[in-house]
């Protein structure tokens, strides 16, 4: 008798614990896939909106940031689509672009001339039309540009380190303090990973 019921405890024990294995098994199957620290963090992107000359900065479909900006005048708009933003000139030079009747009587300024309408930082997505700094910070929230987009130039500056950090081409707090302490010299940083920009209406 007393084995009998010695082996009908082991039987109960042995079930149960199976039991346990099954559901523990059962719970961790059920788990969502993207946990808090699993998941991939999102893309960011840049979204134009023309209309209210303003540029913002979002991580999938949250705003970040947003920046008051220029846009190009009824008669040079800025160009409406999907682009990419590939390069990032510190203190860029300015080269007139060709074929355009207001550029007639321009000539190239070199970095850091009074004359250079680039500002400090030029972000490029499809030559001629960038987003670029500019010392005219009251046209901003206005279609004043030729087509680019201007940004007050502390405000491109930290877009720039941003971009340059999401897009794993992030620089020492160093190198940013000698590009900018010689705005006399142009420096090209082309961005390891593409951020897309869309323009819009």
């Amino acid at each position: 008798m007393l084995v009998m019921n010695l082996y009908k405890w082991i039987w109960i024990l042995a079930i149960s614990g199976g039991l346990i294995i099954v559901g523990c098994i059962t719970q961790k199957k059920t788990q969502p896939a993207n946990s808090v620290t699993g998941e991939t963090p999102k893309e960011i992107n840049l979204a134009l909106s023309i209309s209210q000359r303003k540029l913002f900065v979002l991580r999938g479909q949250d705003t970040l940031r947003s920046y008051a900006v220029a846009v190009g005048q009824k008669k040079y708009p800025t160009p409406v689509g999907n682009f990419k933003v590939h390069r990032i000139d510190w203190n860029p030079e300015w080269n007139p672009p060709p074929e355009s009747d207001w550029t007639k009587d321009k000539t190239y300024e070199p970095p850091g001339d009074p004359e250079n309408p680039m500002g400090r930082v030029r972000i490029v997505y499809k030559m001629p039309y960038t987003i670029h700094g500019t010392k005219e910070v009251k046209s901003l929230g206005k279609a004043l540009s030729h087509g680019s987009v201007r940004m007050a130039n502390e405000d491109v500056i930290d877009l720039a380190k941003f971009l340059m950090a999401e897009s794993g081409t992030a620089k020492t707090d160093e190198w940013y303090q000698g590009v900018l302490a010689n705005p006399k010299k142009m420096v090209s940083v082309k961005l390891n990973k593409q951020i897309p920009l869309t323009n819009t209406k």
